[in-house]
């Protein structure tokens, strides 16, 4: 009797154990899988981004009784952006919740990327989200740095479409005859965009560490090279 009382008891602890483990493992899966942004807690909660609304993680939502459905489209994409102003002929135009408010709480914002002939996106990331980008016209070649140094990169033709893992470096740039357009989606309201080429050179970091990583020997010509980062992606 003592050895039958003894191994249900054990038996009991036992499958405590792997119960408490399961769920441990389903909790951590739902927090791996969890979006760049938490799930909303209403249908829809647009932004009111006036200076006067309370900070939060998000933003406070316009009162429903003003909610009209004009305030779900947006129009900024129909027309072109201006490549001639960035310094490398290419233009993103934003859709954010700063610019798209209805997107607050909803985990979701777009780019619109037009490129000249040769036009280039730099380098940059998204520590918020991923993003895949379709091709709506032209040639784009694009790719991104894996966190093991491994470039991934594709030349893409109209029609394709290319993801970029959350927080990596990634980059566009027009490898086609004519001008070239894209519609990126980013699974966050506000993913951020961090150029490496500012985070590196325009952010203050001290010269003495600019200068020895880029193997650069004296001030002129870490200067000359902080000098050359095109006008709009950098100042």
């Amino acid at each position: 009797m003592t050895y039958s009382i003894r191994s249900s008891v054990g038996s009991r602890q036992a499958w405590q154990t792997i119960v408490a483990f399961v769920c441990m493992a389903l909790v951590a899966g739902a927090v791996m899988v969890q979006a760049a942004d938490p799930d909303p807690l209403q249908d829809f909660c647009v932004a009111d981004l006036s200076p006067s609304a309370p900070r939060v993680n998000g933003f406070p939502c316009k009162d429903r009784a003003n909610v009209t459905s004009k305030d779900f489209l947006f129009t900024d994409f129909r027309t072109a952006g201006n490549v001639s102003v960035t310094g490398t002929n290419a233009y993103p135009s934003f859709g954010t919740v700063f610019e798209y408010p209805a997107l607050n709480t909803l985990g979701i914002s777009h780019v619109r990327l037009d490129f000249g002939i040769g036009g280039v996106v730099p380098p940059h990331t998204h520590p918020l989200s991923s993003e895949t980008l379709f091709v709506v016209q032209g040639s784009i070649y694009t790719g991104f740095i894996s966190f093991d140094g491994v470039l991934y990169a594709e030349t893409l033709q109209q029609g394709d479409i290319y993801i970029f893992p959350r927080g990596t470096l990634h980059f566009q740039i027009n490898v086609g005859t004519g001008p070239a357009i894209s519609f990126n989606s980013l699974n966050s309201q506000y993913p951020g965009f961090l150029v490496a080429a500012n985070q590196f050179l325009l952010s203050n970091i001290p010269a003495a560490v600019l200068e020895a990583s880029l193997g650069i020997s004296n001030a002129t010509d870490l200067n000359s090279v902080e000098a050359s980062v095109p006008p709009f992606w950098g100042k």
